[in-house]
């Protein structure tokens, strides 16, 4: 039932979010086609220096996010913070990406999904940033480990008590990046990084 919900709230959002601009979404050509994340010429230890070379410049980076006072997220070895550049060599395969246009900026962004969550990019000539991830799946949690479904007091407890609140919406800023959730009946149905503008 609750996952219904989730699914029914989310799909609502993207009506609205879509109708909001005035156009319906259209497929950005084969950008999903393009990305090859397969190594398979790499050998094993190749892969594995890699991989902790790769999980070392990750801590690194997340110690700096924090100094910085931004919110990351972290998604399979890649931290993704609203604001920055989009760095496709370090993201998982997603399923489709989409052309809208943008509500926040000028021309067009990029939605991407990766089933369990969605990543909207904003395109500025040759560079496009992160603008916002959206949750889907209720079993992917926030980097401090926030879920779909969890309480206000969960939410507290792991952000404490520095958030905005408007109408069940709480909203926690770090810099120039927000970390927004939707409420109802104390629970977190809505979870949202975002570049705040």
């Amino acid at each position: 039932m609750r996952k219904k919900i989730i699914k029914t709230l989310f799909l609502c959002g993207m009506v609205v979010a879509l109708t909001a601009c005035g156009q319906e979404a259209t497929p950005a050509g084969n950008l999903a086609q393009d990305i090859n994340l397969d190594t398979g010429s790499q050998g094993k230890s190749e892969k594995s220096d890699d991989k902790e070379n790769e999980e070392a410049e990750a801590s690194k980076q997340e110690a700096s996010k924090e100094e910085e006072g931004v919110f990351s997220f972290e998604y399979e070895g890649a931290t993704l913070v609203p604001g920055e550049l989009m760095d496709h060599s370090v993201l998982p395969k997603y399923s489709n990406v989409a052309e809208v246009p943008s509500c926040a900026f000028g021309g067009n962004d990029n939605v991407y999904n990766f089933k369990v969550f969605e990543l909207t990019t904003h395109v500025d000539g040759d560079e496009e940033c992160i603008y916002s991830i959206y949750f889907v799946d209720p079993n992917l949690s926030t980097t401090e480990g926030l879920r779909l479904g969890d309480t206000v007091d969960d939410m507290r407890s792991l952000y404490g008590e520095g958030y905005e609140e408007e109408e069940n919406v709480y909203t926690y800023t770090r810099g120039e990046t927000l970390l927004i959730m939707i409420t109802k009946n104390d629970i977190v149905i809505s979870i949202e990084y975002r570049l705040g503008r």
